[in-house]
Parts: C-alpha cells; sequence; structure tokens
C-alpha cells in the first residue's frame, strides 16, 4: 500500500467530499492551540487500535506542522492495511494560511445548505450523498445544528457507515457541537450497525473532554459492542479509562 501527497485545495475538497478521518501528529501543545475540525491527536491513539474500530477502506489524512513528519506516519498507516491514505504538503502552517487567504464566515442556515450543496429550505434532503445534520455535526457547527433542529431536520439520520448526528459531532472534538446534538434529543446511547455507541468512539478515538460530557449527559459506559468490547475495553488514555470506572462505579452504587 502507498499514500499520496497533497495540497491544501485537494484536502479541502477530500474533506468536503469524503469526510476522512484527520491524524494530526503535532505535539499536544500545538494541537490545542489550533487544529483541523475534528482531526485527532496521534500521539493519544494507538493505530492497532485505530486499525481495530475504523474501516480500511475510510481515507485518512495526517498532516504535521510542515509537511514532513506526517509522510513517515501516512505510510505508517497504508502499511497497516488502510487503502486510502495522505500526506498533506505544508502541514498546518500551509492549511492555517490558505484559511486565513479563503477568509472563511459563518453563515444563515440557507446560505450554509446553499454553499455545501444543499437544497435551501430542505433541511431532509441529501445532497453529495450525506445529510445536513451530520455534514454540520462532522464541521463542528453548533451554529448550524441548532437551526436545522428548529428547522424540522430528522434528528435519526445516519452516514454511509450507519454513525449518527451524535457520533459526528463527537469526531468534530466540539464540545458545543456535541451539546447541541444532545439538546436536540438525540439518543446519547444509539448503536450503530457494529453495536458501537458515540461514547465507544470518543473513548476509542481519545476524545477525553468528549467522554466526559457524554458520562456527564447520561451515555451508558457499559454498552457492548458487537465483538463484545466496551468503550472501557477501548479506552485510548488513562484519564478516559478513570472516567469510564467513575461512571460505572456510580452506576453500580445507584
Amino acid at each position: 500500500m502507498m499514500y499520496r501527497r497533497i495540497s491544501t485545495r485537494e484536502a479541502r475538497e477530500l474533506i468536503a467530499a469524503r469526510e476522512p478521518l484527520l491524524l494530526d501528529i503535532r505535539d499536544a501543545s500545538a494541537y490545542r492551540s489550533g487544529h483541523l475540525p475534528g482531526a485527532l491527536l496521534f500521539s493519544d491513539l494507538d493505530p492497532l487500535a485505530l486499525r481495530r474500530v475504523l474501516p480500511r477502506d475510510k481515507p485518512l489524512l495526517v498532516y504535521c506542522y510542515h509537511g514532513i513528519a506526517s509522510q513517515d506516519v501516512a505510510r505508517l498507516f497504508a502499511d497497516l492495511g488502510f487503502g486510502e491514505v495522505y500526506s498533506l504538503d505544508g502541514g498546518f502552517e500551509a492549511w492555517h494560511a490558505d484559511t486565513a487567504h479563503v477568509g472563511m464566515t459563518a453563515a444563515p442556515l440557507a446560505d450554509w445548505l446553499r454553499e455545501h450543496g444543499f437544497e435551501p429550505g430542505e433541511p431532509n434532503r441529501q445532497g453529495g450523498g450525506t445529510w445536513p445534520l451530520i455534514k454540520a455535526c462532522q464541521q463542528g457547527r453548533a451554529d448550524i445544528v441548532e437551526a436545522l433542529a428548529a428547522a424540522g431536520a430528522d434528528l435519526t439520520v445516519t452516514d454511509a457507515y450507519g454513525n449518527d448526528a451524535l457520533w459526528a459531532a463527537c469526531y468534530s472534538g466540539d464540545l458545543t457541537t456535541v451539546a447541541a446534538v444532545l439538546d436536540a434529543g438525540v439518543d446519547p446511547d444509539r448503536r450503530n450497525p457494529s453495536g458501537a455507541t458515540a461514547l465507544v468512539f470518543a473513548a476509542s478515538s481519545g476524545r477525553t473532554e468528549v467522554v466526559s460530557l457524554l458520562l456527564d449527559r447520561g451515555a451508558d459506559p457499559g454498552i457492548r459492542t458487537e465483538d463484545d468490547f466496551t468503550a472501557m475495553d477501548l479506552a485510548a488514555n488513562l484519564e478516559i479509562l478513570h472516567l469510564l470506572r467513575r461512571a460505572q462505579r456510580r452506576e453500580s452504587h445507584a
């Protein structure tokens, strides 16, 4: 298997059309200062655990500071059997400079729908193979999620892998968006076709703050996947493991 280097323009097109997994291989401080929406911090992850949880035909886009170190990590995931792996030329610095040039701004719901290939005034009509609600959640757009819910968007829609809006919001890593989805009424314990919940995904992908929020909002840490794993079994770091253990103890004493 091979990986491919792509430009920021190609990366934007890939993200818009294919919703790849994004891996940030910079240090944690740089990641906290700013990262691509929905990107995972690579240092928090176990590549072999990701290989078990994610479909290997899902595109992966890896980026670093300037597009050099990301090539080695992209090669690693290609060697692990992921069929479509990309390294971002110029890294986060190029992405950040390009974003500033594009001048991205918030837009009203109708404008947002139009810009993303959806029909304005139609919150329940797909565009480009996805639903407006799923797309807004993936982007971490809590404002658009709230507007779609108010406009009557179907809260039960799922993506091509059977994952719902809450899963997509957890993918973005934006806590405000996760809260907006839960406030709209999405079931925190809905399972995808493999039996995994949003909590299982958040725990296995190292999203510590998302795990904490989901647990605070009543997500069940004891749900098992079809492969008999719980969120605790797949916890990506010690902090997540401790959060889940405390939640289990609270449930056992309730």
